[in-house]
């Protein structure tokens, strides 16, 4: 008993006695996951006021920046490259032409499959998500015309983490079923739809000051129970179903509960996608982001139509 709560002990102290690239590589990770969803998902959308005929670019170019990446054999360099672009651009946030959000779109897909890639610990994949959704929580309530200076403190910071971090070139590959990216899929159209229709609506819990510690607290359980039960058979009809009760609290404005309910499925569903990332090639993985992105754009204009509808 005595040996196994030593090697217990010595497990996750692992997670604290880190390198120096390591602990690089996961700022970077948690920086560009955070400018993603304060700057372009819900930033530069919100700035525009979702309006599909300015905000078009954005998907294009993220699509043709993951295509240009899966093509390209010095990854890492181009990472570092694509980042200082970045940083250079916020400096003119939010005040984007076409072009310039077609630049945003592209740089971001050049990033995102090679961060993805470099995944090599589900532990590690926890604390950044941890890290991201806390300060996504704590930020949102800044409104999208005043995040200029914190997007360029998060492209600065990931782009001086990115020399540092030592790029992984060959790992192990598993296949995954066609049957589990139609599930992901699904997860994905289910919380992007959710998303953007409750960020519309006067029910809307993010940047609602109310709810601030309780959707921290639900993020940071839903990562535990995500990491905890990775491997059980049944996390689709888990998920499922908390979509399910997440879309009925909205449906009867239950905010409270919503505050709940919705925080734990979108950590839960993420560890797991994340995983089973983790296990394959560059070339799948750069045909999983595709997913990423139609998802993104599925759920936005879902919930447009909802917006107008009612």
């Amino acid at each position: 008993m005595h040996r196994d709560l030593s090697l217990y002990i010595k497990k996750e102290a692992s997670l604290i006695n880190i390198s120096f690239a390591t602990l690089a590589f996961i700022i970077l990770f948690f920086t560009e996951t955070s400018y993603y969803l304060l700057i372009l998902q819900t930033g530069i959308v919100d700035y525009f006021h979702s309006d599909m005929s300015k905000i078009w670019m954005i998907p294009v170019g993220g699509v043709l920046g993951i295509l240009s990446i899966a093509k390209i054999q010095h990854r890492s360099v181009v990472v570092s490259i694509a980042l200082f672009f970045q940083t250079l651009l916020m400096f003119f946030y939010p005040s984007f032409n076409g072009l310039m959000l077609f630049a945003l779109g592209f740089l971001s897909g050049l990033v995102a499959p090679y961060l993805i890639y470099q995944l090599k610990s589900l532990r590690y994949v926890v604390v950044i998500l941890g890290l991201s959704y806390l300060l996504g929580t704590l930020a949102i309530s800044i409104a999208p015309e005043n995040r200029g200076d914190l997007a360029i403190v998060l492209s600065i910071a990931a782009l001086f983490s990115s020399y540092f971090t030592v790029p992984v070139l060959q790992k192990e590959h598993k296949k995954v079923a066609l049957k589990t990216y139609g599930t992901i899929f699904s997860w994905l159209v289910l919380d992007a739809t959710l998303f953007e229709v409750l960020s519309r609506s006067e029910s809307a819990i993010w940047g609602n000051s109310e709810f601030t510690l309780s959707i921290a607290f639900f993020h940071l359980l839903g990562l535990y129970l995500g990491y905890k039960l990775s491997d059980f058979k049944r996390n689709n009809l888990i998920i499922l179903t908390l979509f399910a009760c997440s879309y009925f609290l909205f449906a009867l404005n239950l905010s409270y509960l919503l505050a709940i309910v919705y925080p734990i499925v979108i950590s839960y569903y993420n560890v797991i996608i994340l995983k089973k990332f983790m296990t394959l090639s560059f070339e799948e993985l750069t045909l999983v982001s595709l997913s990423l992105w139609m998802s993104a754009g599925i759920g936005l204009s879902i919930a447009l139509i909802f917006h107008n509808l009612i």
